[in-house]
């Protein structure tokens, strides 16, 4: 099934900012989305404070598991995922289109009848390659792949 979301003039701000958060969690296995939290453990918390020094308007939750900070990373929105001990899983950002690599732009120009949904860049702190996870829509179907920056399809727990 196809989630739909509205995003655009006639929104308020706050809103707008949301969308690359909804972003990261559509098409997810957890149930009921991430939970707000207030209580992350210091290990977490330091290794956010290691990774994102510059980071703002941080709010933490907590999902499948994991303790997610959402937060102003630059002009972008992005959520990082550390695990209890303070290890960082990922980074996911939402991105624009123009921003895929070209090899990934290259197979959806190839197959114009499908359409490109949100789009999620996948930081890995352990590999330099990032990941992209791309929502794509044809005839009514929704339908989420991971692709490496060399346009092959990957498999990750999301």
């Amino acid at each position: 099934h196809i989630i739909k979301t509205k995003y655009g003039l006639g929104y308020s701000k706050k809103q707008k900012e949301n969308k690359s958060t909804d972003a990261v969690w559509e098409g997810t296995q957890g149930k009921g989305g991430p939970k707000f939290s207030k209580n992350q453990p210091a290990k977490v918390r330091q290794a956010f404070a290691a990774d994102y020094p510059h980071a703002s308007q941080v709010s933490w939750s907590k999902y499948r598991g994991d303790w997610t900070a959402t937060f102003n990373n630059g002009p972008l929105r992005s959520t990082a995922v550390y695990h209890a001990n303070g290890q960082r899983k990922d980074t996911r950002t939402a991105i624009d289109r123009p921003q895929l690599p070209r090899a990934i732009e290259e197979i959806f120009r190839k197959r114009p009848a499908i359409r490109v949904g949100n789009i999620i860049r996948i930081e890995l702190p352990v590999k330099e390659e990032n990941l992209f996870r791309v929502q794509t829509i044809d005839g009514g179907t929704s339908l989420f792949t991971v692709y490496n920056s060399s346009g092959k399809v990957m498999a990750y727990d999301y």
